[in-house]
């Protein structure tokens, strides 16, 4: 057996999903720990799990196939926490479902430092543009631009609705970053309490 192989228990019929998500959480963790997607490789991963790089080729055609997976479940699990606050905000008033949102943001990313370093924090490798309409951030995205024009919806201008969305969600990705920065604890309090007045400022006519 190779030095440092450490052998998986083959799994038992009909437990390929198990494996296949024991290859994902391995492959989070080495991206974790590297912070570069140009490190990773289906055979390292292989070696994590336990087993031989062909079972992964099983489950995944490549490393882009990999990461495109674990990327597209970050974003997933972020669109539904942003979901579940905007409908759980009191009164249903698009106002409120915003701003529930907003603070919603900052403590998912404070909650969740791995899965949104997966969507923000990897260095990744470049693809080509024609791939960008294709890629998760833009259910985010959508979440944002829907929820801004709830609340502008006595005013026309498409441009001006895309634009405070984007400002909106970029701030909002500015206090996350700078709070996780500081060399002492972050303040999910004090976050949120910058995203009712970035809310404030983004909103105002």
């Amino acid at each position: 057996m190779t030095e440092g192989f450490k052998r998986r228990t083959p799994s038992r019929w009909g437990e390929g999903g198990a494996l296949k998500e024991e290859i994902l959480a391995a492959a989070a963790r080495m991206l974790m720990e590297s912070g570069r997607e140009g490190d990773l490789s289906l055979r390292a991963v292989a070696r994590e799990v336990g087993i031989s790089a062909p079972s992964v080729y099983l489950h995944f055609k490549d490393r882009a196939e990999l990461v495109a997976t674990l990327t597209r479940r970050a974003y997933e699990r972020l669109v539904a926490d942003l979901r579940g606050a905007a409908e759980g905000a009191g009164g249903g008033a698009p106002r409120e479902a915003l701003r529930a949102m907003a603070r919603r943001y900052c403590r998912f990313a404070l909650d969740n430092p791995q899965r949104y370093r997966l969507m923000f924090g990897i260095e990744r490798i470049e693809g080509p543009r024609d791939e960008l309409d294709r890629h998760p951030l833009w259910m985010v995205y959508e979440m944002w631009l829907d929820a801004v024009r709830a609340c502008r919806s006595d005013r026309t201008g498409a441009a001006d609705d895309e634009r405070v969305a984007k400002l909106l969600w970029f701030s909002l990705h500015g206090i996350v970053a700078m709070a996780v920065s500081m060399p002492f604890a972050a303040s999910g309090q004090a976050m949120e309490e910058m995203a009712d007045d970035l809310l404030d400022l983004a909103m105002t006519k």
